[in-house]
């Protein structure tokens, strides 16, 4: 019997690359994420890359708790149940602190905690009556190291990395393991700009190789979280940032 896993976010950048690398090993996957355009586009991109890929879609926005628990209940009426969540919610919008408000608060912390929380509650009560899981949330190298203007983006991504080791402890036992990854610089929609526009110089700063990532490479690592990792490895966060949190600034 083939494995479930919810892809929250996995219309596009790490999250599909996850639900290419899940689907490729045979994992039926449900695409979620707010915009139903994209999902229908990686649903069709997704059944050309994986011969014979169970892939199915359901838009809805998971900082909304209603509407995560429609999507978690929507992948288990498509496949029959839920053994794998991968949650790669969050948005990011530069704001200095001194300008920071209720709106910017709020615009970040939304999309950025809430949606990872509020699937993983449902989908930990679907994985604990089916006997175990594993939960895969991506946290950011911003949970322990700031930059300015992302007061709200580090603070959301430290609360996902403890929620991976909170959740695992509290699911240990119902056989459910948490972890989280945390990606440095990777050629995603939000960080387009900047990747387009870098020189090799700016590069250069960005971590010790000297490169962004690429989707696939975190992909890579949520694959192993997934289903290959020992069930030892619980409440971790696994940095995945080319050595950016290794090295000392360049001066």
């Amino acid at each position: 019997m083939s494995k479930v896993a919810l892809v929250v976010g996995g219309g596009t950048g790490i999250g599909y690359a996850s639900a290419r690398r899940l689907a490729g090993r045979g994992v039926a996957v449900m695409l979620s994420g707010r915009r139903e355009e994209k999902l229908r586009e990686a649903e069709s991109r997704l059944s050309e890359e994986v011969e014979g890929a169970k892939v199915a879609i359901c838009a809805g926005d998971s900082a909304v708790e209603a509407d995560a628990k429609r999507i978690v209940a929507a992948t288990v009426e498509a496949f029959g149940g839920l053994d794998i969540c991968v949650n790669c919610a969050g948005t990011y919008e530069p704001t200095d602190f001194l300008d920071m408000d209720e709106r910017a608060w709020q615009a970040t912390i939304g999309p950025t905690l809430d949606a990872i929380l509020y699937p993983c509650v449902a989908a930990a009560k679907v994985m604990a009556e089916r006997g175990g899981g594993r939960f895969v949330l991506i946290s950011s190298v911003n949970s322990p190291v700031s930059e300015p203007e992302s007061a709200h983006y580090s603070a959301a991504k430290a609360a996902v990395s403890s929620l991976a080791r909170s959740m695992a402890v509290d699911l240990a036992k119902h056989n459910i393991v948490a972890n989280a990854i945390a990606p440095g610089w990777v050629a995603t929609d939000m960080v387009g700009d900047f990747v387009e526009n870098a020189t090799p110089e700016s590069l250069k700063q960005l971590n010790i190789l000297g490169r962004v990532g690429e989707p696939d490479e975190l992909g890579n690592v949520v694959e192993y979280l997934g289903l290959d990792a020992p069930q030892y490895l619980d409440g971790a966060t696994i940095f995945v940032d080319g050595g950016q949190t290794a090295m000392a600034p360049l001066i």
